[in-house]
C-alpha cells in the first residue's frame, strides 16, 4: 500500500507553524481549524469518487457495499448531503470560509457583472410599473410604493451566461466564440445583456449577492467540473459547464446555437490544453528547467500538502 499523503508528524508540524511562539491553548485551537478543513476535504473527496461511480452507472446499492453501510445510508449521506458540501467547498455557506474564496478573479467580475443585469432588470421593471402607476388612479398609488421597494432580482443562469462575455480573456467567452456564436446570438438566446466589462471587485461583497435555483445548480455543477478536472479553483470555464450541464432554458437557449454540454467541454478542455501548450514555449524560451504546470496540480488549503494531478493553476 502507498504511503499515506499527509502523515501525522507533517501535520502536526504544520500546526506549530502556525502560531510559532503560541502557547499550549493556541495550539489546541489551531489543530481544531486545521482537523475541520481534512473533515470537509475528506467530505469532498468521497462525494467527488462517488459522483465518478454514479456517473459510471453504478448503483447506490454497490456504492453503499463498497463504503461498508446500506444504499440507504449512502444515498442519505450524499444525495441530500451533496448541497450542502459543494457550497461549502466554493466557500458559499457561510460557515467561516471567506465568501467565493475559490473563485478566481475573472470569475468573481462575472458575478458581479451578472449582478448588474439582475438590477438592470428590476429598475426596468421599476420604471414600467411606475409609468403605469401615473396613469391609474390614486388607489394605485400604494402598490406604485411596493414596486419601488420591491427586492432587486436574484442572478440567475442566463445573467452569468450574458456576463461571460464581458471577461472576453477568459475561458467561457473563448470556448464561446470559438463555438462561432457571436454576442448578439448568445444575447438573443439567453433573454439579456450586454453585460458591463468590470474592473476587479471587492470580494467581500459578494456575501452581498443573491442568487436564484438556476445560478446555486450552475454553482454546484462547476465545482464538480472543477474536481473532475484537477482544478483547486472555480473559474469562467466550470461556471460555462455549470450553465450548460444543469440543463434548462439557458442550456437549450445555446444547443439551439449550436453550443452543446459536450461541445463546450470539448472546447474548454482544447483552450485549457492550448494555454499549457503555450505556457510551456515561454517557460523553454527563457531557460526555464522546470515545466509548466499540467492542468490540475492540485493543492489543497494554501499549500498545506500538493499532489499532482491534473491544472490548478490555470486561473481563468
Amino acid at each position: 500500500m502507498a504511503e499515506f499523503p499527509v502523515p501525522l508528524d507533517n501535520l502536526i508540524a504544520y500546526v506549530k507553524t502556525l502560531h510559532p511562539e503560541g502557547g499550549p491553548l493556541e495550539n489546541v485551537s489551531d489543530a481544531f481549524a486545521v482537523s475541520e478543513q481534512l473533515d470537509q476535504q475528506s467530505d469532498a473527496l468521497i462525494g467527488y469518487f462517488v459522483d465518478q461511480a454514479r456517473r459510471s452507472g453504478l448503483s447506490w446499492s454497490q456504492i453503499g457495499a463498497a463504503m461498508g453501510v446500506t444504499k440507504q445510508a449512502a444515498q442519505k449521506r450524499f444525495v441530500p448531503g451533496q448541497e450542502s458540501i459543494l457550497l461549502r467547498e466554493i466557500g458559499a455557506s457561510g460557515t467561516g470560509h471567506k465568501p467565493f474564496s475559490r473563485f478566481t478573479d475573472r470569475a468573481i467580475r462575472v458575478l458581479f457583472a451578472a449582478d448588474r443585469l439582475a438590477a438592470d432588470s428590476t429598475a426596468a421593471d421599476s420604471t414600467a410599473a411606475d409609468s403605469t402607476a401615473a396613469d391609474s388612479t390614486a388607489a394605485d398609488s400604494t402598490a406604485t410604493g411596493q414596486a419601488e421597494s420591491a427586492a432587486r432580482s436574484p442572478i440567475g443562469a442566463a445573467h452569468l451566461a450574458a456576463a461571460f462575455l464581458s471577461e472576453p480573456e477568459g475561458l467561457a467567452a473563448k470556448a464561446i466564440s470559438k463555438a462561432g456564436l457571436l454576442p448578439e446570438q448568445v444575447y438573443g438566446a439567453v433573454g439579456i445583456g450586454p453585460a458591463p466589462q468590470l474592473p476587479n471587485q471587492d470580494r467581500a461583497s459578494v456575501s452581498e449577492l443573491t442568487f436564484d435555483d438556476s445560478a446555486k445548480a450552475t454553482f454546484r455543477e462547476a465545482l464538480k467540473w472543477a474536481l473532475r478536472m484537477g482544478h483547486n479553483y472555480i473559474g469562467t470555464e466550470h461556471l460555462l459547464l455549470g450553465v450548460l450541464f444543469i440543463g434548462g432554458p439557458v442550456a437549450e437557449g445555446f444547443a439551439g446555437l449550436g453550443l452543446t454540454p459536450q461541445r463546450a467541454e470539448g472546447l474548454v478542455t482544447a483552450e485549457l490544453t492550448d494555454y499549457v501548450a503555450r505556457l510551456q514555449g515561454q517557460l523553454s524560451s527563457v531557460g526555464r528547467n522546470r515545466p509548466a504546470p499540467e492542468p490540475g496540480e492540485l493543492r489543497l488549503r494554501g499549500g498545506l500538502f500538493a499532489s499532482p494531478c491534473v491544472g490548478s493553476r490555470l486561473r481563468h
